[in-house]
């Protein structure tokens, strides 16, 4: 498949999938931090870096607007999360989501610096 298009479409729907599991979500603590909110972290992350690489070449803009349309996507999950058993909506999960995506913009800044000066080095 030549598209890349497809990688963040399938990461978003596995984050969904995951987040409207009745009675879901990740118990207990690592150190401070709530299970739970790394899971966000994680796969907001993924979801953004998946973004970025679909892109093939983006811009400072298009990364603000990834992390705009990832952030967005984490709100309106939980809002979906309302009404199923076990699930409730949750500020503090949609601040994990905004931070997962701004580390996964960072991550994949830095991938793509390290690839270029690499290629630039081997020339």
């Amino acid at each position: 498949m030549r598209s890349r298009g497809w990688l963040p479409v399938a990461v978003a729907l596995i984050v969904l999938a995951a987040s409207l599991v009745p009675g879901g979500g990740g118990g207990g603590t690592i150190g401070p931090v709530r299970v739970d909110k790394l899971l966000h972290v994680v796969g907001y992350a993924v979801l953004a870096g998946t973004s970025l690489y679909a892109l093939r070449a983006p811009t400072r803009r298009t990364a603000l607007v990834v992390f705009v349309l990832v952030t967005a996507f984490g709100g309106v999950v939980e809002l979906l999360q309302a009404p199923v058993p076990g699930r409730a909506m949750s500020l503090l999960d949609l601040v994990a989501d905004g931070v997962g995506a701004a580390l996964g913009i960072a991550g994949w800044w830095l991938l793509a610096a390290t690839v270029r000066a690499g290629e630039s080095q081997a020339a």
